[in-house]
């Protein structure tokens, strides 16, 4: 007759003992871990105590319950109650784990945080937990612990969820100045707006969070993108404290932020703010709504404007050019190679045998991706790109085609590298992109006089450049960045301008120097003799401009372009702060929308709206915040 599991049998199973045969009020059981000797041990049918004494003599391991050693992620075990619970949890698995690193993690709690972040970290669908599959993967690896519940992984979710907002919350009120980015997305008939945040750390390393991911209408306008910045700022107190939004260049971000911006000719002081969440939910906004409303400072993303100059007017002026049908011919074999070991296992391993390398398919509308895919193909020996053509059975390239080829790689590459540059995150500020511009037009008109099929091409870049970025140019903000950069300060300048920048950020240290004596003093009584600036020795602002001309003109003569020689200049480098706070490009919101290469979709995640936002957040803010831990 088979025997009745009892929790008896269950701890022995746990900690390597056999049940082997009954004798009288004992039993006798046979330990695993001694095999393949047989060690035959008789105990108590209720106790566990010569067992414990065996392990911890014959194989150096403390046997000690877990509280929850026993439960599922949804209630109790369904084999009573459990034999020792004199010790607390925490303890009992630090030490166990260091006599035996697996025990750690066959707790059920600790087994649930893994299935958790697992969950998170790779964004897998929450549908895993109910396929039998997994949990039978997961139950044989935990010694018969239990994969948590839809239900729990929701609410540990919306726990989880709370515990980071609030920590990032903490982390923005200490913060002074910083940037935010916003795109949308839209896949599978639905659009969400997402939005991230950065700022500097005092010792200049650039911090990043997560704010939102939400839905809004597939047919969404300029108001809607209104009311969402403004909303998501308001909810985390931010308003006051963002330098500039950094969007790409959407008709739909552009006209919004034309017409509200706080750049424009509107009085901040009528400004008022309120729940523009519930507004758009219950739809009362009458036509004059938004007049009462504005946004930060706009900055477009340089990445992007590069971009669009790089992939339409100077593709354009290729095409249209002299050499128009030697490009077209010679860039459709390009793409012949491309389609051929993207589609083909054979062709890849060809690729792979014959050149030694792999070819990434580039990217569609990415100029830079197209650029070192060519670069690739003519990184090879004309005798390895005849080899290649035949074996993938596409035609071969003409010398002429070549010889083209070669040349557009040469002259183009300091716009590969310029993008490179402007799509950066944590080392890339405002302040380089003014220096970036004026070199990127130096290095292409240099190229001008030795080029054979591309002066005109060149001529016309230069020109697109200098359109689409006369913001950039003419922005006293990006100035005064590039300005307290250790790299550029002044230099890259015309000497005659040079006088009225400086002049400009000696007037933005004192402010800095101002500000940051307003907000040590706020609060605490100001003394008398503190509130009036008259006699002798006081000589107010005039002392303070003095002292932030001279820290002024130390730093523009200075020579090092570490960073950290900001320090030396604590005026200036709050001015870098300030300024340099913006990043040039809105591409760090676009890694909300994918896992690697891998685009992320709520219905392939079975969330709801709600859910998917919080677990891309968690996921991307997973660095700055405890809420995985």
């Amino acid at each position: 007759m088979e025997r009745t599991r009892t929790a008896f049998d269950h701890w022995m199973h746990r900690h390597h003992f056999t049940f082997r045969d009954t004798r009288g009020r004992n039993i006798t059981v046979q330990c695993n871990l001694c095999l393949p000797k047989i060690n035959i041990l008789s105990t108590a049918r209720d106790s566990t105590s010569n067992l414990k004494k065996h392990l911890e003599r014959k194989h150096s391991v403390p046997c000690r319950k877990r509280i929850r050693d026993a439960q599922s992620s949804d209630g109790p075990s369904n084999y009573g109650p459990s034999i020792l619970e004199n010790q607390t949890e925490e303890s009992c698995e630090a030490k166990d784990a260091k006599a035996d690193p697996t025990i750690y993690y066959q707790t059920q709690s600790r087994l649930n945080a893994l299935v958790f972040n697992f969950i998170v970290e790779d964004v897998q669908p929450i549908s895993i937990l109910e396929q039998p599959g997994f949990r039978k993967l997961i139950e044989a690896l935990s010694r018969g612990k239990k994969v948590m519940s839809r239900n729990a992984f929701i609410t540990r979710l919306d726990v989880a969820f709370d515990k980071m907002k609030g920590e990032i919350k903490a982390k923005l009120d200490k913060v002074q100045t910083l940037c935010t980015t916003a795109d949308i997305w839209s896949v599978q008939d639905r659009s969400y707006f997402g939005m991230t945040c950065h700022w500097l750390e005092d010792n200049l390393e650039r911090k990043s969070a997560a704010l939102a991911c939400t839905r809004i209408p597939i047919s969404y306008t300029c108001e809607t993108i209104i009311a969402k910045i403004q909303e998501i700022h308001s909810s985390y107190n931010i308003e006051s404290k963002v330098q500039a939004t950094v969007t790409d260049n959407g008709n739909n971000f552009v006209k919004a932020f034309k017409e509200f911006s706080s750049e424009d000719d509107q009085e901040v002081e009528d400004s008022r703010f309120e729940d523009l969440g519930s507004i758009l939910c219950d739809g009362e906004m009458g036509g004059d709504f938004f007049l009462s409303y504005f946004l930060p400072p706009h900055q477009r993303c340089a990445a992007q404007t590069l971009n669009l100059i790089a992939s339409k007017d100077l593709a354009n002026a290729v095409s249209k050019g002299t050499s128009g049908k030697l490009h077209s011919s010679a860039t459709a074999k390009c793409a012949a190679i491309w389609h051929k070991t993207h589609s083909s296992t054979e062709a890849t391993e060809a690729m792979e045998s014959i050149a030694k390398m792999t070819i990434t398919v580039p990217c569609l509308n990415k100029w830079s991706s197209e650029y070192y895919a060519v670069n690739k193909l003519m990184s090879l020996t004309d005798s390895q790109l005849n080899e290649l053509t035949e074996a993938l059975g596409v035609s071969g390239f003409t010398p002429d085609e070549t010889a083209y080829l070669t040349e557009y790689t040469d002259v183009f590459k300091p716009v590969a590298f310029a993008l490179d540059l402007l799509q950066g995150e944590e080392k890339c500020f405002l302040g380089i992109v003014i220096p970036t511009l004026l070199t990127l037009k130096r290095k292409l008109e240099e190229k001008a006089a030795n080029t054979r099929l591309f002066s005109k091409v060149i001529e016309d870049t230069v020109k697109a450049i200098d359109s689409g970025f006369k913001q950039v140019f003419d922005s006293s903000d990006a100035r005064l960045a590039t300005a307290t950069m250790p790299q550029f300060r002044l230099w890259w300048l015309p000497e005659d301008e040079r006088e009225a920048l400086r002049a400009q950020l000696i007037t933005e240290v004192v402010q800095a120097d101002q500000g940051t004596e307003e907000t040590e003093t706020n609060g605490g009584s100001v003394h008398e003799d503190e509130f009036f600036s008259y006699g002798p020795g006081s000589s107010g602002n005039k002392s303070g401009k003095r002292e932030a001309a001279e820290e002024v003109w130390l730093y523009l003569q200075g020579t090092n372009k570490d960073l950290k020689c900001l320090n030396e200049f604590p005026g200036v480098k709050k001015v870098f702060i300030k300024f340099n706070t913006t990043l040039p490009s809105s591409s760090p919101v676009q890694q909300l929308f994918s896992n690697g290469a891998n685009a992320v979709t709520p219905k392939g995640n079975h969330l709801s709206d709600e859910h998917f936002e919080r677990v891309l957040l968690l996921r991307y803010n997973s660095k700055i915040t405890t809420a995985l831990e």
